[in-house]
């Protein structure tokens, strides 16, 4: 019968795995694109945000720029005014009293109107300061007027980080102007206080810096700058104004759709985890059923193997149980026949009394044929076999002198050693006499060029023992237990003969072996329990 085929759960398992396989890939591309949106969304972002910052920047530029601008228009215009132009240190006169207050105003009013202004000076063409004003804790002062160059409260102090410019310009005869302004405020406070600006000058020395918080070594920065048209001033222009804030910063209007496209890729990573793992689980269930269905066929498959074996077996049995049954009726029907010859010869001389005694021997291969039919009948329930008390030594010299009648064994001489008086036992006399038969009739075969076979019997202890010992070949010792087994033999026979005396011993309690012989040969021994008395 051939195997059952599992296709079909095949192709199911093969179906499973394809749509795991397109359920994995298709999570798998919405992933990549999530990724890929959100890395497109943030390349986006910095370039706008690199655009914008860069605007921002020239912006910042053009504004310092104005400022100034602004800053030298209106101190140009400061300077021209009469105040100004016209003070000197004199201060004899009403009139001379009255410029320097004007001019005193006039530059205070200018320090209040141009923060990043620290100190005003109105400087003599000489050299000489006329006057002079500044801040001092944030607040526009006057200081004391005349003091000379380099003094602490000096505009033009060389120690001090300065822009100074002269208006009008240092060539010119007259009063000038001399403006220092302190970068920092020129340049402003940078907006967010994350973002770095410096202002350099042509030579690349900063001008002003605003120093951003935390701006030490920042990580992912944009940068950009922008000229600075600066004339006029100590620092050599242009100047270039260079920018540049954290790059988290200028894409954090993106931060929010970022968030939910990770969060959304989260999502469908968790998705494409649990859909791989339902996955996983359909699959070893598929092929969990696969191997249960494959089991139950190959099961049945066996079963139906073993149903068709048992019945080729049966047959073969039922075969070699008829062979043996024929085989062990043969026997006492072949002594039978010789007893039968026997018997007419006597009656043909008158012998009378010899041809009685050759017909009981007819009458006893008749019960031992009987005997083995009923052997057969109840060897399912052996128990049903009927005992009795038996001599054994009775038993065995009726069963050799009927197996000496045979002419085949002519050529074997029978020696037989029983014990003194009757050896009784519990048992059935036709399957005892069986077992005697069986083992007489295997030790003449095994000399088929003649022998001898020696019977012996004794008590010992609480046991009868019975030797049938012959010169054959003997029985090799891996076989010596397996003769016992049915059809198992050794001489091309049916195998059943020992077999039948085995289980018919066992049933009388007993038990039968085969022992190597001296000098060669086997010796069958059986085993049984004694009766205490005698045998009726």
């Amino acid at each position: 019968m051939a195997a059952p085929s599992s296709a079909p759960g095949g192709r199911l398992s093969g179906r499973a795995r394809a749509l795991t396989a397109v359920g994995v890939v298709a999570v798998a591309a919405v992933n990549v694109a999530g990724i890929w949106d959100i890395a497109l969304a943030r390349r986006a972002a910095e370039e706008e945000a690199a655009r914008t910052f860069a605007s921002d920047t020239a912006a910042r530029a053009r504004a310092l720029e104005q400022t100034l601008s602004d800053l030298q228009s209106n101190l140009t215009f400061l300077a021209a005014s009469s105040s100004i132009a016209r003070l000197t240190r004199a201060a004899d006169s009403a009139a001379s009293v009255g410029l320097r207050e004007a001019a005193e105003s006039a530059l205070l009013v200018s320090l209040r109107s141009h923060p990043s202004i620290v100190r005003l000076a109105v400087v003599a063409p000489d050299g000489t300061p006329l006057l002079l004003v500044g801040r001092r804790g944030g607040l526009p002062v006057l200081w004391v007027s005349g003091v000379p160059t380099g003094h602490e409260g000096a505009a033009t102090d060389p120690e001090r980080p300065r822009l100074v410019a002269s208006l009008p310009e240092a060539a010119a005869p007259g009063n000038r102007l001399e403006v220092e302004v302190a970068p920092a405020l020129l340049l402003g406070r940078a907006d967010p206080e994350e973002r770095l600006c410096r202002l350099a000058d042509a030579g690349g020395k900063d001008v002003a810096k605003h120093a951003a918080r935390g701006q030490a070594a920042p990580e992912g920065r944009i940068e950009a700058s922008s000229p600075v048209r600066a004339e006029g001033w100590s620092a050599p222009g242009p100047w270039t104004l260079a920018c540049a804030e954290p790059e988290r910063l200028a894409i954090a209007f993106t931060e929010p759709r970022a968030a939910r496209q990770r969060t959304t890729l989260a999502l469908n990573l968790g998705g494409m985890a649990l859909a791989v793992l339902l996955g996983w689980l359909a699959l070893r269930e598929v092929r969990q059923r696969e191997r249960v269905e494959a089991a139950a066929h190959e099961e049945a498959r066996v079963r139906d193997l073993e149903r068709q074996l048992f019945h080729a077996e049966r047959l073969t049995t039922v075969g070699q149980l008829a062979a043996g049954i024929a085989h062990e009726i043969n026997n006492p029907l072949e002594g039978m026949a010789n007893y039968l010859t026997l018997a007419q010869e006597a009656l043909a001389r008158g012998d009378t009394d010899s041809a009685a005694q050759r017909l009981r021997g007819v009458q006893q291969g008749l019960q031992q044929a009987a005997g083995t039919v009923r052997q057969v009948l109840t060897q399912a329930e052996p128990g049903q076999a009927p005992r009795a008390p038996v001599d054994v030594n009775r038993i065995l010299a009726d069963t050799v002198e009927f197996i000496r009648s045979r002419r085949e064994f002519g050529r074997i001489r029978f020696g037989l050693d029983l014990a003194e008086g009757a050896l009784p036992a519990m048992g059935n006399p036709i399957m005892l006499g069986q077992v005697a038969s069986n083992l007489l009739l295997n030790a003449c075969e095994a000399q088929p060029s003649g022998g001898a076979v020696d019977v012996t019997t004794r008590r010992d202890g609480g046991c009868v023992v019975v030797d049938v010992a012959d010169r054959g070949p003997g029985v090799p010792e891996a076989d010596r237990f397996r003769v016992f087994e049915p059809f198992f033999s050794t001489k091309q026979s049916s195998g059943l003969g020992l077999s039948v005396c085995h289980a018919i011993t066992r049933q009388h309690e007993g038990d039968l072996k085969v022992l190597p012989r001296e000098g060669g040969g086997a010796v069958f021994r059986m085993t049984l329990p004694a009766l205490e008395g005698g045998a009726s």
